[in-house]
């Protein structure tokens, strides 16, 4: 495995990808207990980092080697800058990134657990820092000259079908990350751009309301949803099982890929690294196996860091944990920082 995935990595071309989604301010909070309703819980730590889905994404495509161009808004203030300015800093084509007049950059309470769980308080960006018909046309001939359009629920659907048709019209690989987790209400417009996904990477919970949406019955297992969503149309589906790794259902069958050791310290991001690491793979020519297992690494690494985009990791980190692995079936343990 090792070996297949080093030698795609010498040989390949740098993929170009363009990645959708918010760009937020996240403040994470470490705590040991959600509070109660007019209760309050004591943090033994607050930091502020930069966050949101399409900014991390984008951010790991870079570290990971790619060409990445982030189409994404945030308000024309100090947090909006400091967003442009990081992903400028990691190599990020911001020609696409808006500050807007008018509309402060939007924060994320993020809460972190003992065992690295988490738990969130945001809200959906708000009319003027969504993406305008404008935003799209002027990005079309990024979107089309990309190998592959990632995007994430971040985005409401109607943007995401613009987006979608003008890469199918160029043939430009999509992958949706069905994050965060729709509403009942929301899956019949997230059913309309299933059509023109390549490569769907939900988590559980998300495979499995996709599943209910498209009237698949329950299927509870990981293998289970991905077999069943494929069976729908989507060329490939890798479901995300946390530390136990993904299943991954396509035309070549059905298949486990296990997850590797890693004390949990917050799993903020993990997702957003595992489907960059996913998608910068596969764009640079790896099979199904190989990128799995490189995601399934990107994840696990991410996990050991408290903060999403600071944690995220660069190739050589990735090969070192594939080097160190071995055949057997690992999962990843909540617990402490490793040392």
């Amino acid at each position: 495995m090792v070996q297949q995935t080093d030698e795609w990595r010498a040989d390949a071309p740098r993929p170009d990808i363009v990645v959708t989604g918010n760009s937020v301010m996240d403040l994470l909070y470490r705590v040991r207990s959600l509070p109660k309703w007019s209760g309050a819980v004591p943090a033994s730590d607050v930091t502020v980092l930069p966050g949101g889905k399409g900014f991390n994404q984008a951010l790991a495509a870079a570290r990971l080697g790619a060409r990445v161009h982030l189409l994404s808004a945030a308000g024309q203030d100090q947090w909006g800058m400091r967003l442009k300015e990081s992903l400028a800093d990691e190599g990020v084509d911001v020609s696409h990134f808006m500050l807007r007049e008018g509309a402060p950059t939007s924060p994320v309470a993020v809460l972190v657990g003992p065992g690295g769980e988490t738990a969130f308080v945001g809200w959906k960006q708000p009319p003027p820092l969504q993406l305008r018909d404008t935003d799209i046309e002027v990005a079309r001939p990024v979107v089309s000259g990309a190998d592959i359009l990632m995007a994430t629920l971040e985005i409401r659907p109607a943007a995401l079908l613009q987006l979608f048709q003008i890469a199918a019209e160029s043939g430009v690989t999509v992958m949706l990350n069905p994050g965060p987790t729709p509403d009942l209400a929301d899956l019949p417009e997230v059913g309309k751009l299933l059509p023109y996904v390549d490569v769907l990477v939900p988590n559980r919970e998300e495979a499995s309301l996709l599943a209910h949406g498209a009237g698949l019955g329950e299927p509870s297992g990981a293998e289970e949803l991905a077999a069943a969503l494929h069976g729908t149309g989507i060329p490939v589906v890798c479901v995300t099982d946390a530390g136990s790794g993904c299943a991954v259902a396509s035309a070549e069958g059905t298949f486990r890929s296990p997850g590797f050791p890693s004390r949990v310290r917050d799993a903020t991001g993990a997702s957003d690294a595992f489907c960059s690491a996913l998608a910068v793979s596969r764009a640079a020519g790896a099979g199904l196996r190989a990128a799995a297992a490189y995601a399934n690494a990107a994840g696990a690494l991410t996990v050991r860091t408290v903060g999403s985009s600071s944690a995220l990791p660069d190739d050589r980190d990735i090969q070192r944990v594939l080097s160190a692995s071995t055949s057997e079936p690992l999962t990843q343990r909540p617990g402490t920082p490793d040392e």
